[in-house]
């Protein structure tokens, strides 16, 4: 009998921990199915993820590729990293061809400087706005660039630049500032940028009181007889030979402009070495000397002389309106006594 219950004991015993065993084996099965269910969900997330990571990647590279603005990547040594086809285009070269060399080398030699300081401002936090540089391009002409760049951060390490060809705008800008300081008919300067310019030199040397500033009037004697027996076109054709030669005689420190119908001015920087009076004589006698020579004509040819009233500041001018008048006044002076001639302001005039 006792045999008996042992037996039944061992057979209880085995099967308690059967039971045990399977109840484990089933708890760790179920766990296995729950993490490889986790995993296969993980990866289908994972997998979700990439595909959006490699459609933004792609979406990027054909921005990047077919994008009609100049875009490229480079880093703090100086050297394109990439280049799209417009950037590359637009300067003409092969992609091969401006990865090869330091970018500074197709920058203009004067823009080197403030390139190589806006990169380094780029490496230390700063963004490049709308900064201008030249680069030269495959044909060997300067081109206007305009950049945009993001400074290097501590999540970059390379640069992300877009790029614009400002060379037309360029153009446009010089044309239109040139218009509006230059005189249509003989491209020499104009009233308002004598003006300008006059009142400038006088501020000039105000500052530095050891110069002067002198003024020539110049009226052309007989331009009106030109007009009235050969016509307007003639008329015109004499300014233009007239202001020709003004561009020839003019030297450095001296501005000629065209500052009425027929009359001209020459404005010079008489600043001279020792403290001597600036001679008048010699630009006078240019002028007139280039006036009087006889302009050819579609027939003939004709002559004309010049009337030249100069004034000097500080001289006996004290600012930008007496200088005028004081020069007018001279030129006046000098059409009273029988023209083609030169004088130099004194108050006797008055």
């Amino acid at each position: 009998m006792a045999e008996r219950d042992d037996s039944e004991s061992t057979i209880l015993a085995t099967l308690r921990e059967k039971a045990d065993r399977l109840e484990r084996l089933e708890g760790e099965l179920a766990a296995l199915e729950q993490e490889r269910e986790d995993l296969l969900n993980s990866k289908n997330r994972l997998s979700r993820k990439l595909k959006k990571y490699h459609r933004s990647l792609e979406e990027w590279e054909w921005f990047f590729e077919h994008s009609v603005q100049m875009l490229c990547i480079a880093g703090l040594d100086g050297y394109f990293r990439r280049v799209n086809a417009t950037f590359a285009n637009t300067l003409g070269y092969t992609r091969e061809e401006l990865l090869a060399r330091p970018f500074v080398d197709f920058v203009h030699p004067d823009d080197r400087g403030k390139t190589m300081r806006e990169l380094t401002g780029l490496g230390s936090g700063r963004d490049s706005i709308s900064f201008e540089n030249r680069y030269l391009a495959k044909d060997g002409r300067w081109r206007w660039i305009a950049w945009y760049c993001p400074a290097i951060t501590n999540a970059t390490t390379k640069l992300f630049a877009i790029a614009r060809d400002i060379t037309e705008d360029r153009r446009k800008e010089a044309e239109i500032l040139y218009k509006a300081s230059h005189d249509s008919l003989t491209g020499l300067y104009n009233r308002a940028a004598f003006e300008e310019s006059l009142e400038s030199a006088i501020a000039l040397q105000e500052r530095n009181p050891t110069g002067e500033v002198v003024l020539y009037l110049v009226d052309i004697d007989g331009f009106k007889n030109v007009n009235d027996c050969h016509g307007h076109m003639a008329g015109d054709h004499l300014l233009q030979v007239i202001s020709d030669r003004f561009r020839q005689i003019q030297r450095a420190g001296e501005m000629v402009a065209r500052v009425g119908g027929d009359e001209f001015a020459f404005l010079v920087d008489g600043t001279r070495e020792g403290g001597d009076n600036y001679p008048v004589e010699p630009l006078a006698e240019r002028i007139i000397a280039q006036v009087s020579d006889p302009v050819p004509m579609s027939k003939g040819e004709v002559t004309v002389g010049c009337s030249i009233g100069i004034s000097m500041f500080p001289g006996t001018a004290r600012d930008f309106c007496s200088l005028m008048a004081q020069a007018d006044k001279a030129m006046y002076a000098v059409k009273y006594s029988g023209k083609n001639g030169f004088q130099t302001y004194t108050p006797s005039l008055d």
